[in-house]
């Protein structure tokens, strides 16, 4: 893989950042809680039909995956304690997976960007615990 970037912060694994990320075939970077992976195949190949068997699944924490189709973005990491750990930019073409901790993003420029997450969504009230910086 050409440039996957890792974010820790206190033994885990906070964000992983992919620019530009090559493969040979498919590769899955991630197995939970959010499977992510990248596929590069030639003209021609055929994934066989399938399909995936209903099965029960308990979703311990929310992974975010973000893909920027167009444009640029900034995001900011923190850990757990809203402690900034690290600022990526991703642009065309770059994605980022966020794993645990907590994010911000700020657009750079005007941006088409794809947002993937387990649902169902429950609103932002049942969905977000928002950072209050301290005055």
């Amino acid at each position: 893989m050409s440039d996957l970037k890792n974010i820790t912060a206190h033994g885990r694994t906070l964000a992983l950042i992919g620019k530009h990320v090559q493969v040979d075939g498919i590769k899955f970077i991630t197995k939970d809680p959010l499977q992510v992976g990248i596929m590069e195949r030639p003209k021609g190949y055929e994934v066989k039909p399938h399909r995936h068997p209903d099965r029960s699944i308990t979703v311990q924490s929310v992974s975010e995956f973000f893909y920027v189709e167009s444009g640029k973005v900034r995001l900011t990491i923190f850990d757990d304690s809203w402690n900034p750990v690290a600022k990526e930019e991703i642009s065309t073409g770059e994605f980022a997976l966020i794993l645990s901790g907590g994010h911000g993003v700020e657009f750079l420029e005007d941006t088409r960007m794809h947002e993937v997450k387990q649902g169902p969504y429950p609103g932002d009230s049942g969905s977000k615990e928002f950072f209050r910086p301290i005055a």
